[in-house]
């Protein structure tokens, strides 16, 4: 599977609900600015535990979130960061490098054995479950959430797409 595209989408969908929530957080209550940031930043250190373990670098974190709660400021650049990673790596990913197991430890003790493209996976799928949650709070408080389809991000970035329906392939 080549997951380019893929990680394209998860970098601007992650800069999008930031941008969302970066001009709406005064608006939520302090309990729900902080889950918002606090799951955002969970994704953060989880892909950058598992970028550790792709590219056999040094875990930066003992646990899956910080206690400390960053800044959206900060956030923004932990993720862009981590993004920007996935990106370059998932374009020049071989095959081979899918296929290698990794070995690790998860941050509870078990033990865990993915190959990279099921860390892959888990990263965009378990990104995209914890920005649903994050959106879901802008939501429950009547706030604009972005539109962040996966579609959109086609069709936003790659216009050509929107006209070209060949009815012979549905």
């Amino acid at each position: 599977m080549h997951y380019g595209n893929a990680f394209r989408y998860k970098k601007w969908a992650n800069s999008e609900l930031l941008s969302f929530g970066e001009r709406q957080i005064h608006l939520l209550s302090k309990s729900d600015a902080s889950y918002f940031i606090r799951i955002l930043n969970h994704t953060a250190v989880v892909d950058s535990l598992f970028i550790s373990r792709i590219s056999g670098t040094q875990e930066l974190f003992t646990a899956d979130n910080t206690i400390e709660t960053p800044t959206i400021p900060e956030l923004r650049e932990r993720m862009d960061q981590n993004d920007s990673w996935l990106v370059s790596f998932s374009e020049s990913a071989t095959s081979s490098d899918l296929d290698r197991k990794v070995s690790f430890q998860f941050k509870d003790g078990d033990s865990g054995q993915l190959s990279i493209d099921e860390i892959l996976l888990h990263l965009l799928t378990h990104g995209s479950n914890h920005r649903g949650m994050a959106s879901r709070t802008l939501a429950s408080n009547g706030l604009e959430r972005p539109k962040d389809t996966f579609t959109r991000f086609l069709h936003k970035f790659e216009p050509w797409r929107r006209g070209a329906v060949d009815n012979h392939d549905i």
